[in-house]
């Protein structure tokens, strides 16, 4: 019987390519692989001590890290922006999320509510005063995400739904390690209204399992996850089919 054999030559070759696009890549995409790769076993560390400070501790610690590494490029003039203003004070709301969690279903509810009016609201800023910028894209998303994460995590350790939900939250960071994990050039999906719409409606089901009408929100949430998963699905398709199609050209 023939066995495989592993010399440091054949890990190198294996290895040699990802790295290679790891460098061709730009700096806020670099970004947004180590935040994954940072916040995955983080949430693993969170369900074994049954909380989600891990989660948040590390998520805004990364956010913020991402405002430093990109200063002098947050706006097209270099200034940081009212838009991304906006989305600063959305993450530090987010510290917020466990007491009012704590309080009762209302609290939590309400204060969600407000964060996804923020999330409306800086968009609305950027394009208006034309503050668009890679850093604003990918601060705005992964907000986005870390917001998303922390509600499933939440309607996890309340009961409220099953623990395959936080396997909702952590889509957006598997993605991202899948466009890296891909000989592709590419490593950001196209922006999309769909997209964005999909993401709202998952937020909202959410929101209605922490309240006493199971009959509803299990089927919502339901429906939600299966357009969210179609949603990335659709982004991984537009990132990769092109660079596919160039290739058998």
């Amino acid at each position: 019987m023939l066995y495989p054999t592993f010399t440091l030559a054949s890990v190198f070759v294996s290895v040699s390519p990802l790295a290679s696009r790891f460098r061709s890549t730009t700096r806020v995409e670099r970004w947004s692989l180590v935040n994954a790769v940072a916040l995955l076993p983080t949430v693993v560390g969170a369900v074994w001590l049954h909380t989600l400070g891990p989660v948040l501790i590390v998520g805004t610690a990364m956010l913020g890290g991402l405002v430093g590494i990109e200063r002098g490029r947050w706006t097209p003039t270099g200034a940081f922006g009212v838009a991304n203003g906006v989305t600063a004070l959305r993450v530090g709301l987010l510290g917020l999320l466990p007491p009012a969690a704590s309080l009762g279903p209302w609290p939590l509810v309400a204060l969600s509510l407000f964060l996804l009016g923020l999330d409306g609201l800086d968009g609305w800023l950027a394009r208006r005063y034309r503050l668009s910028s890679e850093f604003g894209a990918f601060f705005d998303k992964e907000t986005d995400s870390l917001f998303l994460l922390l509600l499933c995590g939440f309607a996890a350790f309340q009961g409220v739904l099953p623990f395959w939900i936080l396997g909702v939250g952590l889509l957006r960071y598997g993605f991202v390690v899948t466009l890296f994990l891909l000989p592709i050039p590419r490593k950001t999906e196209p922006s999309s209204s769909v997209a964005r719409y999909v993401y709202v409606g998952m937020v909202g089901a959410l929101l209605t399992s922490f309240l006493p009408y199971p009959t509803l929100s299990h089927p919502l949430v339901a429906v939600a996850t299966a357009a969210l998963l179609v949603s990335f699905g659709r982004s991984l398709w537009a990132v990769a089919a092109p660079q596919w199609a160039l290739r058998e050209s």
